[in-house]
């Protein structure tokens, strides 16, 4: 392996890393620049950005390293190699399923078996106006969520009632729901795990629950839902 072939792999490797950051938050952040309704601050993961940024800059200093030394010394290049490897499965190790399953979730299930709450702050008035909107637009299934199913929802403890919500929306219309609830209600306790996977209280309209990795995943692959327009005006209204 010569010494150009290794400056061509480090830098793929390099731009490899940096594709998939501008795959995952190159959508969010264009939300933000646009003052789109984004809650752009709950998607940047502090351990997955920590586990990035450490790789890429080891990566990108081997790559400066390869390239002032000299080709014959093969044990620094040696080295070098090893380096690079290394942040490279280091930065990998930030898009796998164990990653998120052990440095993304525990705060947040710590939070769950503290309260299994969501704990919205809204008064009842708000909380009047969201539901009747909701069923004007046709978003939720009046015949099998009643105004009482819905504040005891959103507001009371999750084994204290047998309540539940059936949506009449997609799971990318439901994930525009959810960030323009938690932008219109900050004091609260919602997660996304917690809203469409942990509390079995957020169904679908034939009762089956949402699948949490395409809510989550759904800003990157549509800018906006088939109801954005009707979820939009719904929450321009709510505090007015």
């Amino acid at each position: 392996m010569n010494f150009d072939l290794l400056q061509y792999l480090f830098t793929l490797g390099i731009l490899y890393i940096y594709g998939r950051l501008i795959l995952h938050y190159g959508l969010i952040f264009i939300h933000f620049m646009l003052d789109q309704g984004m809650v752009w601050k709950s998607q940047f993961e502090k351990p997955r950005i920590l586990f990035l940024l450490t790789g890429l800059v080891f990566m990108h200093l081997m790559l400066y390293a390869q390239g002032t030394f000299n080709g014959e010394n093969h044990l620094l290049q040696s080295i070098t190699i090893a380096v690079f490897s290394a942040a490279l499965f280091f930065s990998q190790m930030a898009w796998t399923d164990e990653f998120e399953g052990h440095l993304l979730k525990p705060k947040k299930s710590g939070q769950h078996k503290k309260g299994r709450n969501f704990n919205l702050r809204i008064s009842e008035v708000q909380m009047q106006k969201l539901y009747d909107d909701l069923v004007r637009f046709d978003l939720v299934r009046r015949d099998k969520t009643s105004l009482e199913d819905f504040i005891n929802v959103l507001t009371k403890n999750w084994d204290t009632h047998n309540s539940r919500i059936y949506f009449k929306m997609d799971s990318p219309s439901c994930r525009e729901f959810y960030d323009y609830l938690v932008k219109a209600f900050p004091h609260n306790d919602l997660t996304l795990k917690s809203f469409f996977d942990s509390s079995k209280l957020i169904l679908r309209p034939d009762g089956r629950s949402y699948k949490y990795n395409t809510v989550k995943n759904a800003p990157t692959k549509c800018s906006f839902s088939k109801k954005h327009s009707d979820l939009e005006e719904i929450f321009q209204k709510i505090n007015n």
